[in-house]
């Protein structure tokens, strides 16, 4: 028998020790989770710190352009009219922030006249004035080749309004490579005063990739190549979706699928952004040893209490019972012969219980041997009974023959040779139930053709007829089984006495058929030919009618369909028969064994 592990005893155990200990369990988990909270909020500042420190090279670049913008904006508000002056201001700014190579006022129409080059310039299919006119507002943007400038620039763009209304904008090109993204510790205002930047970090806790984007979502500065910093965008995240007025630190993978930290601030809330990214080994690394040292104390005492409960269970239970359940399982396969009782120290309650088993057991086998007795008597009995029934019935069948020998009627002698043929059949059931090991049943295939040979050998010519004859193997009850025989003898007597020959060339057959069906059934087919009279046929006899009669009252016995047809010159009985189950015995009035049909 398959035992659920959930039933035995150390399982249980197991559990109940766990229920038990699980408070202390518990209490280790919350201390394990403050614990990792706290490494974690330590975690996050300190790669947020980290990240100001890189951008605020960018943050005060931003910072003074956007207010240098607006100081310029001013001074070119009140020299619109003159192209000119707007020229020689925006030109004057240059010379005192030599760090532009471009200043340019562009108004609604996308043509300036007011620039540092003193040269119309036509922006208009410009992405930079294409959005400001869309949406007019401060703005950072990374140009790879600047249509004035003619090379990479990062263009601060600042909306100009006079009275509340917009009027156009302001753009200030600063030169791609002097703005600090990919070399630790450059300056990109070229002063020579220290700025924090990557090069205060400490070795080893630089960022895998630095990157600054704008409001929109494009990039503007990158640690490295662009490709590189490509595949450090967090995997389904959008740039546009962590622009956030606050600073924030988040976990999420690479476009790789490696883990990483990215830790996001505003350079300019509302316009630029920066983001650095972080190998979570650099910073977790050191909370997940945490993690499996606070939580390691309690599982060890977790498993070193079952540990020490399994073992006491398994010497002073488990063993003990295994040993009575190893007796009791071979008691029970049959085995009657036990071995000494064990010597080893059991409690006093399991002792009791072997001994209760072993008394059972003696009194079972004595019980056995009695019941094994009194069942070879009885099979030696009805043994005797069926040996005793086939010879009684032998002997009238011989009887039969003596007086079928002495009539001189043709009629009277096919009638006593269809009895005794009757008579043969239940003397070769009986046969074979004397002959078989098992009483309940006997083997379809060995009565059967028994049955079939002692039928036409008595009815057919030595030569001339085809027989063929295919039976399973299959098992019979003997309520089945005699009137199946009987049905048999009735059915090739008919296919005899109908027996013909279809055509000169054909001879005369007979096919008896018994396959068992895959559902079980017993499909039965018993033909023969009709046609031409064989002349070498013994007289049976004119029709009463009998045979049919029999046929149909067996049948109904043994809760079988039967199907008769005479078509294209062939005579078939068909027969489908369900096979009965075994049933315990019934009462002795009802032997089982009757043969007299239903009329």
């Amino acid at each position: 028998m398959r035992v659920k592990t959930t039933d035995r005893l150390a399982f249980r155990l197991i559990m109940m020790l766990s229920v038990a200990l699980l408070p202390v369990g518990l209490i280790a988990f919350f201390q394990t989770q403050n614990v990792a909270r706290q490494a974690e909020e330590l975690s996050r500042a300190a790669v947020l710190g980290r990240t100001l420190i890189a951008v605020e090279p960018q943050r005060t670049l931003l910072y003074r352009g956007f207010a240098a913008a607006r100081v310029l904006g001013e001074e070119i508000k009140e020299t619109l009219d003159d192209r000119a002056t707007c020229t020689r201001t925006t030109q004057n700014f240059l010379r005192s922030h030599p760090e532009y190579v471009l200043a340019m006022f562009v108004p609604l129409d996308g043509v300036s006249t007011c620039n540092s080059n003193a040269r119309p310039a036509d922006v208009r299919q410009s992405e930079v004035t294409r959005r400001m006119i869309e949406n007019p507002r401060p703005r950072v943007m990374n140009l790879q080749m600047g249509r004035v400038s003619q090379r990479p620039v990062i263009v601060i763009v600042q909306p100009i309004t006079v009275e509340g209304a917009y009027i156009g904008f302001l753009s200030l090109s600063l030169p791609y490579e002097d703005v600090p993204h990919d070399v630790p510790g450059q300056n990109a205002l070229r002063h020579d005063d220290h700025r924090p930047g990557l090069q205060d970090l400490p070795t080893g806790s630089k960022p895998v990739q630095l990157i600054s984007f704008n409001q929109d979502g494009d990039l503007l500065l990158t640690l490295s190549d662009r490709e590189a910093a490509d595949t450090e965008l967090p995997k389904g995240y959008a740039l546009t979706s962590i622009a956030l007025q606050r600073a924030q630190t988040f976990s999420a993978f690479n476009q790789e699928g490696a883990a990483r930290i990215y830790s996001v601030v505003p350079v300019i809330p509302g316009v630029a952004y920066s983001f650095s990214v972080w190998k979570t080994a650099d910073f977790l690394g050191d909370r997940n040893l945490i993690d499996r040292a606070a939580f390691l104390f309690p599982l060890i005492m977790w498993l070193l209490s079952l540990l020490v409960a399994y073992v006491a269970v398994h010497r002073l239970v488990i063993r003990h019972v295994r040993a009575l359940r190893f007796k009791m399982r071979r008691f029970a396969a049959g085995s009657r012969s036990f071995s000494p009782d064990d010597v080893r120290p059991a409690p006093t309650e399991l002792r009791q219980m072997e001994e209760t088993f072993n008394q059972m057991a003696h009194t079972i086998s004595l019980d056995e041997a009695e019941l094994e007795d009194g069942l070879r008597e009885k099979n030696v009995l009805l043994k005797e009974v069926h040996h005793r029934v086939k010879n009684n019935l032998q002997l009238i069948a011989s009887i039969i023959s003596m007086e079928t020998r002495k009539t001189q009627s043709d009629e009277t002698r096919a009638a006593l040779r269809r009895v005794q043929d009757r008579v043969l059949g239940l003397a070769t059931v009986h046969g074979n139930l004397y002959k078989t090991s098992r009483l309940a049943s006997v083997h379809a295939r060995t009565l059967l053709t028994e049955v079939i040979n002692q039928t036409l050998k008595s009815s057919l010519p030595p030569s001339g007829v085809s027989v063929d004859v295919d039976i399973d193997d299959f098992s019979l009850l003997p309520d089945q089984a005699v009137p199946l025989s009987l049905l048999t003898t009735e059915a090739l007597t008919n296919a005899v006495k109908y027996l013909g020959r279809p055509s000169k060339d054909r001879p005369p057959a007979i096919s008896v058929q018994f396959k068992q069906l895959p559902d079980g059934q017993i499909d039965v087919v018993i033909s023969n030919t009709t046609g031409t009279h064989v002349d070498e046929m013994p007289h049976i006899g004119t029709s009463t009618g009998l045979g049919g009669q029999l046929i149909k009252a067996f049948a109904m016995q043994i809760g079988a369909t039967l199907d008769i047809s005479d078509t294209a010159g062939v005579y078939r009985l068909h027969l489908l028969l369900t096979l009965a189950e075994d049933t315990p015995e019934e009462d002795d009035a009802q032997d089982g064994f009757s043969t007299q049909p239903e009329t």
